[in-house]
């Protein structure tokens, strides 16, 4: 071995050597002091205190200080003076690791320099009526030096698994903090201190007013902090430096000034790319509760600065901006894309009046993004008072009426084409449960558009529309839309719009003024048939439904709707008017025709009824009178009201009616078979029969010299039953060119007729000459009466017996 190597490793066993006898003297030293050493550093912590402490144990812990020594105190209990009456120790703690001076050791007297506090709480009590345990912190007045001993120099301050707590109940504070790790050190001038703090925090409770909530509720803080105080100016001054909050860094720097009573500060903090959720959990709730209803799905960049003073519920000045780039704003209505957008608060809006949420002002400028396919800017946007928000904005947009399709099928309307260009002022609560008005005002104008009404399958192309919105109000002005084969021109109003739509949509009543030249009723045939939802197709362009689009087919559903109706002309199947007037009312589950005014076949029509809609079948209650109409024509409009023996072609004459019947309408438009119910009084002037099959079998008994092809009827009036299937004929004379008979029974629409007929041979024209018509009813009598029974055969058609039926 080396001459040089073995030198080195003699000196290195020798120095070894002397350190272990070294901590073996050290330790026997201690251990041979302890009474005295525990003395000393108890009654020199009494001698700062004011309250009662007491040490259960020291032992000696050289190894974690070397070359110094660290004493551990185990179990040390600070206690104030009525610790009996509310029983919060201000400190209780498993260990407290005090290292010393060595040399300091050597002169009996213990030098402080690091303190670490291990496994215990520190709490900070202060009761309702002002009175804290933290007195016991202060230097007893008393006291007084002896043998020129020194304070110790503490430089460092350790502490571990410590729960920090502040417990103010007058104030209505509470600070309770897990300490799991934190280093301090302080390092001093003669003219500034500087404090660097190093530390893994919990945060239980961080709560400025118990009564509002906690901040950073269950937050794991690292704090990396220096702070330098200034002597002379008596400033605290905060470099700025980060920290962080659940890991996310975050910047921060202020200024306490300890020359002014209260203390001044301002603190400035910056956030970059952090999300909503996020930062409104570090809030308390009565803050973070407002913002659950919006969230930001990308980060964005917040800075936050405070100015106030350090004094009993001083709120500060808080200003905090703002601004995201390309971010997702989800609200309850609906999900804002593409979002930029800078913002700004301000709990200080008229200077002067307090900061606080009354005065309070959030600010969004130069807004841009997409609300379910549709572009909206906005140039500024503000919600005051955030003790009730109301958001006040100026909105724009101009987009195709495509990009409001959803690929959801919740939307009742599909649009093909079209633009829409709005410029719109709202003015609404933010919160979902508040119940203030709001107020939308501005204009919506549609041009070439092209829809389809998914629950009626009802198409429209070249429409046009200006929508105003006046406050609560909606004004529908301008409306054309065109069908295949209809036209309508149409104004509206909307009352109280803005209320109605989201709590009671059943309530909103829509009032239509409707102008067309022509109306074929044929292409609205589905309003017969139940309700469908919207499916649109897969390939149809996606776009998030918005609350507001999925409330208006319930709103369609559940609205009422006035219609004051004019039209040149309508036709339905067979039936044909014009000069239409009508008032209708459509609610979710009746058609109410109130009054409805019409000419059909050289006379005219008035109409009042309603239809109750249940699926298939539509169950409806008529009245009519009907003026002077062509019956031929009557009854080719309504396709022989189901009969087959008498048709239009069988008919001439005006006919007058007073008609009350219930019945029921397919989904189709057709009359439900054997529905119809009610009383038909009706009077025919200068009427015809032509062609008329039951006639000529009468004419193939008795009359075969008398032309029965084509008979003339002056004047015919009765009051027919119609039950069904059945028509009850009460007892009438058919008074005509070629013959009389007496009538009554029933005529059966699809079988069962049981008609009696009673027919004198004696021909009218004897009697022409007769004005008298008892006279002449009585002539028309004499001579032999023929007596017939038209009867349904088994084939359905109507035969002609002789003889009367049965029970006559």
């Amino acid at each position: 071995m080396r001459k040089w190597l073995r030198i080195i490793l003699i000196t290195g066993g020798i120095f070894i050597a002397l350190l272990v006898l070294l901590i073996l003297g050290m330790t026997w030293y201690i251990h041979a002091n302890k009474d005295n050493f525990l003395k000393q550093i108890t009654a020199q912590l009494n001698d700062r205190l004011s309250g009662n402490i007491r040490i259960a144990d020291m032992e000696p812990s050289l190894w974690k200080s070397f070359p110094n020594v660290s004493i551990a105190l185990k179990k040390v209990v600070l206690e104030d003076s009525l610790f009996q009456q509310h029983h919060h120790p201000l400190m209780d703690v498993n260990y407290i690791f005090v290292r010393v001076n060595t040399l300091s050791l050597l002169r009996k007297h213990v030098d402080v320099n690091e303190i670490t506090l291990q496994d215990g709480t520190i709490f900070l009590y202060t009761d309702t009526t002002g009175y804290s345990n933290t007195y016991v912190l202060q230097r007893k007045s008393a006291a007084k030096k002896s043998n020129g001993a020194k304070d110790a120099s503490i430089k460092k301050l350790m502490l571990t698994n410590i729960s920090f707590i502040i417990d103010n109940r007058q104030k209505f504070k509470l600070f309770q903090l897990d300490i799991r790790q934190l280093d301090g050190k302080v390092s001093a001038t003669d003219s500034s201190v500087q404090v660097t703090i190093i530390s893994d925090i919990l945060s239980k409770s961080f709560a400025f007013n118990t009564v509002k909530g906690s901040y950073l509720k269950d937050k794991k803080l690292q704090l990396n902090l220096s702070v330098i105080f200034n002597k002379r100016t008596k400033i605290l001054t905060i470099p700025s430096q980060e920290i962080r909050i659940d890991d996310h860094p975050v910047l921060i720097t202020g200024q306490f000034g300890f020359s002014e009573k209260p203390p001044p500060f301002q603190l400035k903090i910056n956030a970059n790319q952090v999300l909503l959720h996020d930062a409104a959990s570090w809030l308390p709730p009565t803050i973070s509760t407002k913002l659950s209803s919006i969230t930001l799905t990308k980060p964005l960049d917040a800075e936050a600065n405070l100015n106030g003073h350090m004094k009993y519920r001083d709120t500060p000045r808080v200003l905090i901006t703002w601004k995201t780039t390309n971010n997702v704003l989800v609200t309850t209505m609906g999900e804002w894309t593409n979002c930029n957008f800078t913002g700004r608060f301000n709990n200080e809006v008229l200077q002067g009046q307090g900061h606080n949420d009354e005065n309070s002002a959030v600010n969004i400028f130069q807004l841009s993004a997409t609300l379910a396919g549709v572009p909206l800017k906005a140039d500024t946007i503000r919600v005051v008072n955030l003790k009730q928000p109301l958001l006040h904005g100026h909105f724009r947009s101009n987009f195709p009426l495509t990009n409001l399709n959803s690929d959801t099928g919740e939307s009742p309307i599909l649009f093909k084409d079209g633009n829409a260009n709005a410029d719109l002022y709202y003015t609404g609560p933010v919160l979902a449960n508040d119940n203030t008005p709001s107020s939308l005002q501005g204009v919506v104008q549609v041009k070439q558009g092209a829809f389809t009404y998914l629950p009626r399958s009802l198409s429209f192309h070249d429409a046009s529309a200006t929508l105003r919105f006046t406050g609560q109000d909606l004004m529908l002005e301008n409306v054309n839309i065109q069908t295949q084969k209809s036209s309508l021109q149409m104004n509206g109003m909307v009352k109280n719009l803005l209320n109605l739509y989201f709590t009671t949509p059943d309530k909103i009543e829509l009032t239509w003024n409707i102008r067309s030249q022509l109306v074929d009723l044929n292409e609205f045939k589905s309003f017969l048939a139940p309700r469908r939802k919207a499916k649109p197709s897969r390939s149809q362009q996606k776009a998030k439904m918005t609350r507001v689009n999925r409330q208006l087919d319930v709103v369609l559903a559940s609205s009422n709707v006035n219609m004051q109706v004019q039209l040149d002309k309508i036709i339905f199947q067979r039936f044909a008017a014009q000069n239409v007037k009508a008032s209708v009312q459509l609610t979710n589950t009746d058609i109410l025709l109130k009054q409805i005014a019409l000419q059909h076949a050289g006379g005219n029509m008035q109409l009042a009824g309603v239809m109750h809609q249940q699926g298939n079948n539509n169950n409806f209650n008529m009245n009519a009178t009907v003026n002077n109409v062509h019956i031929s024509q009557l009854f080719y409009a309504f396709d022989n009201f189901g009969m087959s023996a008498l048709k239009s072609d069988n008919l001439r004459g005006n006919v007058s009616a007073k008609v009350n019947l219930k019945g029921n309408v397919l989904d189709n438009g057709s009359l439900a078979k054997n529905s119809l119910y009610g009383t038909i009084n009706f009077n025919l002037k200068n009427g015809a029969l032509i062609n008329f099959g039951p006639l000529a079998d009468i004419g193939n008994f008795a009359f075969r010299k008398r032309r029965l092809d084509s008979i003339t009827i002056d004047n015919l009036s009765n009051t027919f039953q119609v039950q069904g299937n059945k028509i009850l004929i009460p007892p009438m004379r058919i008074a005509s060119s070629a013959i009389n008979i007496d009538v009554n029974g029933v005529y059966g629409i699809d079988g069962g007729t049981n008609i009696n007929l009673d027919i004198p041979l004696r021909n009218p024209a004897k009697d022409s000459a007769i004005t008298d018509s008892a006279e002449k009813r009585k002539r028309s009598r004499k001579g032999i009466v023929i007596h017939l029974h038209a009867v349904s055969e088994k084939d359905g058609k109507v035969k002609i017996k002789l003889g009367k039926g049965d029970g006559d």
